[in-house]
């Protein structure tokens, strides 16, 4: 049975990937804090914990004896596991990057850029084959921090603010197709050498995201529409007192389109990521049975 890493392992998406490759690999999982999730479910994982990705000598023990990597985390550390692949000589067959559709905004952005750069690296320097996922907005679990926080906004406000007039799109991705498509490029040399973005089959605007939240919580929400600049002056007040709940990119962000063409996802991967009508239903249903809605 093959050894792969999972980084990140105690994240959302990483820590799905463990139930998920569980039967088909020995997973050793890099952790920070061993304590932040129960791996003892899953016989034979191995946590191995280091101080940070960053930390190259820490990162290419816990390689030792892999054959192939995920890593859950950003995309920008993958210098960090470059080096640490060299120092360490795991015979390390395949390295899973998570990138972020982020990369494609036409707005200035530091957090961009610095993917951006990761993405070259990994094009240019990496001496094993490798496969760059970037999904969208991810969603579909109780801790995630925009659908799960709009989900109880929408249950508990019957008016719902929103920035300008809500017609720019967002395509958000279910967390369970995600941990799909990592199975299903490791070790697949179809795979190798590709990125991918994965977001859900359907894009909506903000306005209607709102709606279809609302409805499948039962509910009707008022939708308030602010004036773009007024919410902008207002955030950059608030982050100079350091209370603001977003920031002024966030803002920015809003209005930007961040739909995807997955024509070449779906035509490699021979599947079709779940709607957001399909993936809010899940969404909800694990909130209640985590006491997060009544």
């Amino acid at each position: 049975m093959r050894t792969i890493a999972v980084i990140g392992a105690t994240g959302e998406v990483g820590f799905r990937l463990i139930p998920a490759l569980h039967s088909s690999y020995r997973i050793v999982a890099v952790v920070r804090n061993r304590e932040k999730r129960n791996f003892s479910r899953y016989p034979g994982v191995e946590v191995r914990q280091i101080d940070d990705v960053a930390n190259v000598d820490s990162l290419a023990r816990a390689l030792d004896g892999c054959e192939a990597i995920i890593n859950t985390g950003y995309i920008w550390f993958a210098e960090h596991i470059h080096q640490a692949v060299m120092q360490s000589q795991a015979p390390i067959r395949h390295i899973v990057l998570t990138g972020s559709t982020g990369i494609f905004t036409r707005l200035p952005s530091q957090s961009a850029e610095r993917k951006r750069l990761a993405e070259k690296f990994v094009q240019e320097q990496f001496r094993c084959p490798w496969t760059i996922i970037r999904p969208t907005m991810i969603y579909g679990h109780k801790d995630d921090r925009n659908i799960s926080r709009l989900v109880s906004a929408v249950a508990r406000y019957p008016v719902m603010p929103l920035i300008g007039k809500g017609s720019s799109l967002i395509q958000p991705v279910l967390i369970h197709d995600l941990v799909k498509a990592y199975g299903m490029v490791l070790f697949n040399s179809k795979y190798y050498n590709k990125s991918y973005n994965i977001g859900g089959s359907k894009a909506y605007s903000n306005r209607e995201l709102i709606a279809c939240t609302a409805s499948s919580l039962g509910r009707h929400a008022r939708l308030i529409p602010l004036p773009v600049a007024l919410v902008r002056n207002g955030v950059a007040l608030l982050s100079m007192m350091g209370v603001s709940p977003i920031s002024t990119e966030q803002v920015e962000r809003f209005q930007e389109d961040k739909n995807i063409d997955l024509s070449r996802f779906i035509a490699d991967f021979n599947y079709v990521p779940r709607d957001f009508e399909q993936g809010i239903q899940l969404l909800i249903r694990d909130m209640k049975e985590h006491g997060r809605l009544g």
